[in-house]
């Protein structure tokens, strides 16, 4: 993941059950493996992030969790899950953006190509919490008032992600983003 900030609250929260953020791979390793690799063949420096990891530490209560949400090896929505503000939070800082697009209002997306093929489970999940999204190309997709509606449903942004809150204006968000994105990049020094 890109966004240290994050790790750090998230592995903070977490205590003894983590072992710390660390650095996986500098944003110039990341470039020259996708240039090596033919990937990216212009793969450019500054057009990357450094990317860090938290590891958690051995816990049946973490094995429990793998089984439960990975059984076959893929990550699979258990069938009884009830979705909460905070799963709802990190789902959407995980695998959602807030498409602020030049014109209008706001709108959240989520990716969910894994489950592409149980999409009326997916949306039932919102509806029942009193949120209407619609499935798009691989995406729960929300309209601009459920948008407004689901940020304050869900509570405060962790760490890190404060710009996929900023719904109220474009400019805030992209200077939320630039900060967030700034920090997580080292510097090279020529």
């Amino acid at each position: 993941m890109t966004n240290r900030r994050f790790l750090r609250w998230f592995d903070d929260r977490m205590g003894i059950l983590t072992t710390g953020v660390s650095m996986k791979k500098t944003a110039a390793e990341l470039a020259e493996n996708n240039r090596k690799t033919g990937f990216s063949p212009d793969a450019k420096t500054e057009n990357y992030h450094d990317m860090h990891t938290v590891w958690s530490r051995t816990n049946p209560f973490f094995e429990d969790l793998r089984r439960r949400w990975y059984p076959d090896g893929s990550k699979h929505f258990p069938t009884d899950l009830a979705l909460t503000p905070t799963l709802a939070k990190f789902w959407y800082v995980s695998d959602g953006y807030l498409d602020v697009g030049r014109w209008g209002r706001p709108r959240i997306e989520i990716k969910a190509r894994n489950e592409s093929d149980r999409s009326d489970f997916l949306v039932s999940l919102f509806r029942e919490v009193g949120f209407d999204p619609t499935f798009k190309r691989n995406e729960l997709r929300f309209d601009c008032d459920d948008t407004e509606a689901l940020v304050e449903w869900m509570g405060d942004p962790p760490a890190g992600f404060e710009y996929k809150w900023a719904v109220d204006s474009r400019e805030r968000y992209r200077r939320l983003k630039r900060r967030a994105y700034k920090e997580h990049t080292t510097r090279t020094v020529a």
